[in-house]
């Protein structure tokens, strides 16, 4: 083993851990970087746009709409490219470059993540705890779903049907066991439970059913974008920050809208748009989630898990920036001392977290079932399984 490990000497109690407590991951959009972006300041500027009554609607509309489209350009339309992935590279590219690149490393971090896992479920020792482990994700792309399906694992989604797959709480937590062919000897088989906290780009609301809807409303999406004429945010914004290292304001972004001399009509576009049953990026979003009976529901399954004894925690690609969720999280962590929770940061000094929990006045030194992961800069999820999964697989394996 690579005597420079820095989790080396927590492998035996990692090992522990992972055999024998019921185990979750938090996964956020960190996780599908850096082939999926984020739109800077979207939350702010969507919020202040909603607060704006000094603009006509059809300027808020266009504005709102140019919001919409950026976002789904960095965030959202590049899932057909996921989607159509198949034969790439197993090697990680450094310093990845190109779109093909990004997609290749990012597709890898998830493969070996779920591979592993799922080789260290069929290799825990105790019938006590099943064999499964929960998937929370506030991404509302399919890459987990994608890795899944090309690996052939098992899954519960909560979608249950074949034309017409419906989605149902009930549909979770299903337990999967295989037969021998000869003895009829019976074996629990591996399963993850993906619950998408956010929504997801498949899903579509068909009267008060949510389904399973694939990527057809994305590719209209695509198509109404190309013929909008929309504000460039992303390079608006990028070009501020080259020059005043700083993100725009709304009220640059309403000056840059006021310069085009016809407004054009976005109304085809957002209603096309808000079909999407995802969690847009606005404060809005936390009494959408409350309001929203699937939402409120998986936050609920969350916190439940997080309350049973002798669970573990590993949040990826997460900055604890949602409020919602970090409230939920720590409820948790304070209610239940049989809760260990590690916090994974891209960064050593991980700012952006420790910023987050600062906000709500907390402070990591002050609970002894929480540990922040930041042994370096660049701790990506090919890192967390490069480190962490695979030694500890070696380790369960060669008892």
């Amino acid at each position: 083993m690579d005597k420079t490990n820095p989790f080396e000497n927590d492998l035996n109690n990692l090992k522990n851990l992972f055999q024998d407590c019921n185990i979750n991951f938090l996964i956020g959009s960190g996780t599908s970087n850096p082939f999926f972006g984020t739109l800077g300041n979207i939350e702010v500027w969507l919020t202040k746009l909603d607060e704006n009554m000094k603009i006509d609607m059809a300027l808020k509309d266009y504005i709102k709409a140019s919001l919409y489209g950026s976002y789904f350009q960095v965030a959202m339309k590049d899932n057909i490219d996921v989607y159509h992935a198949k034969d790439l590279s197993e090697i990680l590219i450094e310093n990845p470059s190109t779109k093909e690149e990004k997609l290749i490393n990012t597709y890898k971090g998830y493969k070996d993540f779920l591979r592993i896992l799922n080789q260290i479920l069929y290799n825990r020792r105790s019938n006590t705890v099943n064999k499964q482990v929960n998937l929370f994700t506030t991404n509302i792309d399919i890459f987990i779903e994608k890795i899944i399906d090309d690996l052939n694992l098992n899954y519960n989604d909560g979608f249950n049907g074949i034309f017409k797959k419906r989605f149902s709480l009930s549909n979770f937590k299903k337990s999967f066991y295989q037969k021998s062919l000869q003895y009829d000897n019976i074996a629990e088989i591996p399963v993850y439970n993906l619950l998408k906290i956010h929504g997801s780009i498949t899903w579509r609301l068909i009267g008060s059913e949510l389904q399973f809807k694939g990527l057809a409303l994305l590719k209209s999406i695509s198509e109404l974008i190309s013929d909008s004429q929309l504000l460039d945010i992303v390079k608006l914004d990028n070009d501020i920050w080259k020059d005043k290292k700083r993100n725009m304001t709304i009220d640059e972004i309403i000056n840059e809208a006021k310069k085009i001399k016809t407004i054009p009509n976005v109304s085809a576009f957002i209603t096309e748009y808000e079909k999407l049953q995802i969690v847009n990026p606005t404060k809005e979003k936390f009494k959408h989630t409350t309001f929203n009976k699937t939402y409120y529901e998986m936050l609920r399954m969350y916190a439940n898990e997080l309350e049973k004894e002798n669970s573990i925690l590993y949040i990826i690609g997460f900055s604890m920036a949602d409020e919602h969720i970090r409230d939920i999280t720590f409820r948790a962590i304070k209610s239940n001392p049989t809760l260990k929770v590690f916090i994974c940061s891209y960064t050593e000094h991980a700012e952006d977290i420790i910023s987050n929990l600062k906000s709500d006045s907390i402070d990591l030194n002050n609970y002894h079932n929480v540990e922040l992961v930041n042994p370096f800069d660049g701790f990506t999820i090919n890192k967390f399984n490069e480190l962490i999964l695979n030694p500890l697989l070696f380790s369960i394996k060669s008892k």
